[in-house]
């Protein structure tokens, strides 16, 4: 009788325990993930939550590919870098978004090398990478990278642009104060230049220096019925018409562009486009 009174008492605190128990938390690199905010059709970026207008802090986000001519093959890994600057503080974010131009649906494939600091996750059919709440805090203070790994189909699907934003914060624990920044950089398929419709003038046009400072020079191949070639037009790694000037001794200048990838094609007299390159503005 001793013996099943002893056990009573037990039992009660077994069950009592077993009521009040729940799974262990995430760690603190997992919380929860919210996607939708890279800028991207459909999405509005970090200002969705924070306050402020994207893009007039006064620091900056930069995206950097080991490929710099932003042209894909087939299942190409590109080795990328996000790198936030902003003087005075010491917390940053970033999420990303790889969307084909035609439809806008997720392409590709992210991965990751360091699961602290950065994180791939699905937000319904969209597939995102980004920081951790791990990866975030900026020691010394004023800037922060991470690096993740994107891989292109296995076919060529036409056009497709990255999207990214990134936040900037002032570590106040509240939504206002922080800078939104916001980036797009467009890929396109190997041998298809933008503006041209001949995929093999892709081929017929050399640059150097690059990386460049100040002067590009250029070398256009002659082709039969083709004429010679009379403007530079300049693109910025987003899509945007920056410049389209006249040739002089066959040198493009170049030193007013702020440092990135740009892309420039060559035409001739009547706008045809006699080749295309990307080259890096140091």
């Amino acid at each position: 009788m001793t013996i099943k009174l002893l056990l009573i008492p037990i039992l009660a605190a077994a069950l009592l325990a077993l009521a009040n128990f729940s799974p262990p938390p995430n760690g603190p690199c997992d919380s929860p993930v919210v996607g939708g905010h890279t800028g991207a059709p459909g999405e509005s970026s970090c200002t969705g939550c924070h306050g402020g207008t994207a893009n007039t802090g006064p620091g900056s986000l930069v995206l950097t590919l080991s490929d710099t001519t932003l042209l894909y093959s087939p299942g190409e890994v590109f080795d990328a870098t996000v790198t936030m600057k902003q003087l005075g503080l010491d917390k940053f974010g970033f999420v990303g978004l790889a969307l084909k131009d035609a439809g806008n649906t997720t392409i590709g494939t992210f991965t990751i090398d360091d699961a602290v600091r950065t994180r791939t996750y699905n937000d319904g059919p969209r597939k995102y990478v980004s920081h951790t709440p791990c990866g975030a805090d900026a020691t010394p203070p004023d800037s922060l990278s991470w690096t993740f790994h994107w891989k292109a189909p296995a076919t060529n699907v036409g056009n497709i642009t990255l999207y990214l934003a990134g936040l900037a914060s002032n570590h106040n624990h509240a939504l206002s104060g922080d800078d939104t920044y916001t980036l797009m950089v467009h890929l396109l398929p190997d041998s298809i230049g933008l503006g041209v419709e001949d995929p093999a003038s892709a081929n017929r046009l050399r640059v150097w220096p690059n990386p460049v400072s100040d002067l590009l020079h250029i070398s256009v191949d002659a082709v039969d019925g083709i004429g010679l070639a009379s403007q530079a037009v300049i693109w910025a790694a987003d899509g945007r018409l920056l410049s389209c000037t006249a040739l002089t001794q066959n040198q493009v200048p170049v030193a007013d562009l702020k440092a990135g990838i740009y892309r420039l094609n060559i035409t001739d007299e009547e706008g045809m486009v006699l080749g295309q390159a990307s080259f890096v503005k140091l």
